[in-house]
């Protein structure tokens, strides 16, 4: 899938497998499955997104880890890490989008569950199969790839399209 003139993409990605063993959540780092899976994600989405002009990382190790191999594959113009993503729920997520330019054409997000699904599960247009899928939560090492056509200022409810689910190859 590539852009269109018209539409952006945004792709929301949930970490990958983590470990549960470190002294806070924030510093839980990725499972040596996880580092492979989170490489996989990012070939997957190297297909589909084939450059990024933002991707936007939660400061969680396991996150931060997850973007490594996107910022490689995909070669994004410009990363940020932003405690939004990880404190503020989907809400912090949309007052990140809402502002950017209207230049800005393909943004990745890497974050946490329930906020990813329950973003694109807000975001998405329709009630179809997808939708149902999303409203379940999603597996670590998952990516929803949305299809939006508004300026990111009118990004809201029902405002995008959910063209795919991504799951690294277990």
């Amino acid at each position: 899938m590539t852009t269109d003139s018209a539409g952006k993409i945004l792709v929301l990605v949930r970490h990958s497998k983590a470990s549960h063993n470190a002294p806070t959540d924030l510093e839980r780092p990725l499972t040596s499955r996880g580092r492979v899976l989170a490489d996989e994600l990012a070939h997957c989405l190297e297909r589909r997104v084939p450059s990024l002009d933002l991707l936007l990382v939660s400061p969680a190790a396991r996150a931060r880890q997850t973007a490594g191999p996107m910022r490689e594959r995909l070669a994004p113009s410009l990363t940020r890490v932003e405690p939004e993503i990880y404190h503020e729920g989907p809400g912090g997520i949309l007052r990140l989008l809402q502002p950017l330019p209207e230049t800005t054409r393909q943004v990745l997000v890497v974050g946490h569950e329930p906020t990813v699904s329950v973003l694109a599960h807000m975001l998405h247009d329709t009630v179809d199969d997808l939708a149902n899928q999303v409203s379940f939560g999603i597996p670590t090492a998952t990516a929803l790839v949305l299809q939006v056509s508004v300026n990111w200022a009118g990004l809201g409810p029902q405002t995008a399209h959910l063209k795919e689910i991504v799951t690294a190859p277990r």
